[in-house]
């Protein structure tokens, strides 16, 4: 090659941390050119590139330095990959520097290396090519199709003299340099919390915009917000949405009844959690001299406020669902809504829609009708107040610890509920269905907002009451409008080759069981078989059986309930905080009143793809919004406790660690760092103490740190 000529370089690639050119013309240049980082300007893999060859040093490989771009690798890719390995969906980031794209259809999703991720952030939707390496497929990012987390929050600092200003990222995963221009500082000053979001990301550098003005940051509140603004989080209702919400009239118009059945005479209560408050179920129970049990179920109307293509509408779709945080609930509609206008609070007259069904006494649903109503909800009830009156023995009227008076009939009405939901729990275990019991964490806090205590969720029986008469009810509702277009709530069959890992795990822990089938009673009767091992055997085994399943999720088409072992099954039953629930109730409503014509099918049929998958994309991001918000309190409680001792037991082991289970329910790991991994035993070999660790172990371990940047803890072994 002739000294500083100019070549055109067909692909630029880069390994691991070294950057090579590899010319499109094989015949003038035999091999690739390395590239220092200091010369490679602003290329990527597989950018075209202009370059020139600099002089070669003893022991050197050629080197070249770029100078300029010529084709953007998204410009080129057609010509480059075989677009059967071409992915488009979700990248993300779990704990530390584990990188993934998901994709939908696929069970695990796709390592990404560090240096083949480009500039993608979490949540960003990308296109990657796949390639299999030393036997396992990873992905490289191509681009980055939809900047997702283009909201993140940070701390504004000045930089030399305050003449340039930068945001710092509170997200340790975003590795860029954040410089906002004055013209763009919303006039935020030092140290302010700010929310931000990329203006331009063409260059190396992204150029950022300073959206508004979070919080100072001495407010106690401040890292729980900064971490709901990063994941999304709509915090706060427009102007326009929160004055429509509030415009409507507490009163009932007699227009608004007129139509509509009146139940307000029907004995009828509502039970929920203790801090509830937005009440959108209630019940009615009679029993019948022939066929067995008449249910009523009345959920809040939600869609006679909340009209298609309203401020309110537009919003809720937005949110897609209500996120329950330990500190917070972020609702899907405005308070004056979800808490008042909509909630099915006592001795007060609501609109309801009522799901009717007849039940036979071997539990089968004889039928099953919805209407519109109006209800006067008698009592206001919580788990635990059911629990105990339905075990109270009263032969008159008296007065209970709750601080009013319980009646008879208040008694009759909910042994007579408690009855049927055995009838209803005991069909369903006949015929099968899948019962996984995991614990739930409960985080309580001070008034300074400080977690005081870790301890596992109270479970009543009355929440299985609500929750077979709520199921009762969905289903009845999906099989009588399962002619029109609508959304399901679908959980499809385990594949093939989830069943096959799941039976290694069986035969690698001795549990005495085949799967022939692979049903939904076959998956019970595999729970069921488990009560007699340990508690922590089990656990890790029903966490087995449910990574072999699939995601539940939001579908037009109707594929069943695998999980429930149901042909129709659709989520109705909270319209307050779930938008597909809110989205059936509108198609139903145009049944009752005949104006689902042909034109209205076809356009249900057009949008209700979109709403699933949208909602069901919503779910999965509050769902880890949740995890997210819980590990932050759990690691603020545990943060002054360094050096404490805990007993623990080995619920998860990988190659480089194990994940423990505290007491109080909290998981996190042990990381191993001079043992021997044995995958197939499920078990790490201390190499200087010989010690094996293996799943269910129950050691004594030491708080060594609580990240509070990574959000986890990291403890060592005693």
């Amino acid at each position: 090659m002739e000294k500083n000529k100019k070549i055109i370089i067909w692909k630029f690639d880069k390994k691991e941390n070294f950057w090579f050119l590899i010319p499109d013309d094989k015949v003038l240049y035999k091999s690739d050119f390395f590239v220092a980082l200091r010369n490679a300007w602003w290329a990527w893999n597989w950018d075209i590139v202009e370059a020139i060859e600099l002089k070669k040093r003893q022991w050197k490989s050629s080197e070249v330095k770029i100078l300029k771009v010529i084709k953007k690798a998204d410009k080129i890719i057609e010509k480059e990959i075989e677009w059967e390995n071409v992915i488009e969906w979700v990248y993300s980031q779990w704990r530390g520097d584990f990188w993934f794209i998901d994709v939908e259809w696929i069970e695990k999703g796709f390592f990404v290396f560090s240096q083949n991720k480009k500039w993608a952030l979490d949540w960003d939707k990308v296109k990657a090519v796949t390639k299999v390496f030393n036997w396992k497929e990873e992905a490289t990012i191509i681009k980055v199709l939809e900047r997702k987390l283009d909201l993140i929050v940070w701390e504004y600092r000045p930089w030399k003299d305050n003449r340039f200003w930068f945001v710092v990222p509170n997200n340790p995963t975003v590795k860029v340099d954040i410089f906002v221009p004055w013209k763009r500082s919303m006039e935020a000053k030092a140290w302010d919390i700010v929310w931000v979001h990329v203006v331009d990301w063409t260059g190396k550098n992204p150029e950022w915009t300073i959206k508004e003005i979070i919080w100072q940051k001495w407010d106690k509140k401040i890292d729980v917000l900064s971490l709901l603004v990063e994941w999304w989080a709509r915090l706060k209702f427009s102007w326009e949405v929160e004055n429509y919400a509030k415009n409507f009239k507490k009163e009932i118009k007699d227009t608004e009844t007129e139509k509509r059945e009146d139940l307000t005479r029907l004995f009828t209560f509502t039970i929920d959690g203790e801090d509830a408050k937005d009440l959108d179920d209630a019940i009615s129970i009679k029993k019948l001299e022939v066929w067995g049990y008449k249910l009523f179920v009345h959920i809040a109307d939600v869609s006679h406020y909340v009209r298609e293509w309203n401020p309110l509408d537009k919003e809720a779709y937005k949110r897609a669902t209500s996120t329950y945080l330990v500190d917070r609930v972020i609702p899907m509609l405005p308070e004056a809504l979800s808490n008042d206008l909509c909630s099915l609070n006592p001795n007060t007259k609501k609109l309801t829609l009522t799901c009717e069904i007849i039940i036979w006494n071997n539990w089968k649903i004889k039928s099953g009708k919805v209407y519109e109503s109006v209800i006067s909800s008698d009592f206001r009830l919580t788990y635990k107040e059911v629990d105990e009156i339905i075990e109270w023995k009263l032969e008159e009227n008296n007065e209970l610890m709750f601080g009013w008076i319980i009646t008879k009939e208040i008694i009759t009405k909910l042994r007579l509920s408690n009855l049927l939901k055995d009838k209803i729990k005991k069909y369903r275990e006949k015929v099968g269905v899948l019962n996984f019991d995991f614990p739930e964490t409960k985080i309580l806090l001070d008034e300074d907002w400080k977690p005081v205590e870790i301890k596992e969720y109270p479970r009543h029986d009355s929440n299985k009451l609500i929750e077979e008469f709520m199921i009762s009810a969905n289903e009845a509702v999906s099989r009588e409008f399962s002619e029109l277009p609508f959304l399901y709530r679908i959980h499809e069959e385990p594949k093939e080759e989830s069943l096959t890992k799941l039976q290694d795990t069986l035969n690698l822990f001795n549990v005495d069981f085949t799967l022939k089938n692979g049903d939904t009673k076959e998956f019970a009767e595999l729970i069921d078989s488990l009560d007699n091992e340990s508690e922590s055997k089990k656990m890790f085994l029903e966490k087995a059986i449910l990574r072999t399943l699939s995601k539940a999720v939001y579908s037009k088409e109707n594929f069943g309930h695998f999980g429930l072992w149901l042909s129709f099954y659709s989520h109705f039953t909270s319209p307050i905080r779930r938008y597909p629930d809110l989205q059936i109730h509108r198609i139903i409503k145009e049944r009752i009143h005949w104006k689902l014509n042909k034109s209205r099918k076809l356009y249900y049929d057009t949008i209700l793809d979109k709403v699933s998958k949208h909602t069901s994309d919503k779910e999965r991001k509050a769902e880890k919004l949740e995890y997210k918000v819980r590990d932050y309190f759990t690691v603020q409680f545990y943060k002054d406790k360094i050096w404490e001792e805990f007993n623990a037991n080995i619920n998860w082991v990988i190659s480089k660690w194990f994940f423990v289970t505290l007491k109080d329910t909290s998981e996190w790991f042990v990381e191993m760092s001079n043992s021997e991994f044995r995958d197939e035993l499920q078990e790490h070999k201390d190499l200087s103490s010989w010690k094996v660790y293996k799943l269910w172990d129950t050691l004594k371990v030491k708080l060594v740190e609580a990240d509070e940047t990574m959000l986890r803890l990291n403890f060592e072994i005693v």
